[in-house]
């Protein structure tokens, strides 16, 4: 097999190309954005309630984060199952994410010995994963929101408990149910433009 040797201006034409097929991917995806953006924004809201009103086992608001987990592995192979192309960056958001799954259930499990610290650290998962996928895909919105929730984190560790609930639903109003809409608003633009 013949080697092809690629000028800068090809090579840049096929990144580019890989970014806007990650874009189309995302922005296409950007349900898993938005439906877990208001998955936690409700059960958070829900959790706030419960605890603010005195019920003991409040913490049952978060059980929808398992039922979640298993619809998001379900979409997920459907979803695989259609794709056509698969780029490195594809493969890139894939570490992207997973890291940020296996830091939240370290952090939750270890929510113990963080105490009043769970939450903020929480909220600077979620402004990581969506700082860096919005710099992978160059979608600015990701990273400007990435950063706002960077902003909310700090701000949670000098709060009470009850206060860091309702900054954690702020967060990801912040960091996926925003950006999550706006890719997808941005996706059927360009479909119609392309029809």
């Amino acid at each position: 097999m013949q080697e092809q040797n690629l000028n800068p201006e090809e090579s840049l034409q096929i990144i580019q190309g890989m970014i806007r097929r990650a874009q189309n991917n995302l922005s296409e995806n950007g349900f898993l954005f938005i439906f877990w953006g208001w998955l936690v924004f409700l059960s958070a809201s829900a959790f706030y309630y419960l605890t603010t009103n005195g019920f003991d086992n409040a913490w049952y608001a978060w059980y929808t984060m398992p039922l979640g987990g298993i619809f998001t592995m379900i979409w997920s192979i459907r979803q695989k199952k259609k794709e056509k192309v698969r780029s490195y960056i594809d493969d890139y958001m894939m570490f992207v994410w997973l890291a940020f799954g296996f830091c939240m259930l370290i952090t939750l499990g270890m929510g113990f010995k963080l105490q009043l610290n769970c939450y903020p650290i929480l909220i600077m998962l979620y402004a990581t994963a969506t700082f860096i996928t919005g710099g992978i895909i160059r979608f600015v919105p990701l990273i400007v929101c990435g950063a706002l929730s960077y902003a909310i984190s700090v701000c949670a560790f000098f709060v009470t408990f009850e206060t860091q609930i309702l900054l954690l639903a702020l967060s990801v109003l912040v960091s996926y149910i925003i950006p999550g809409h706006w890719m997808q608003v941005k996706f059927k633009k360009q479909l119609a433009h392309a029809a």
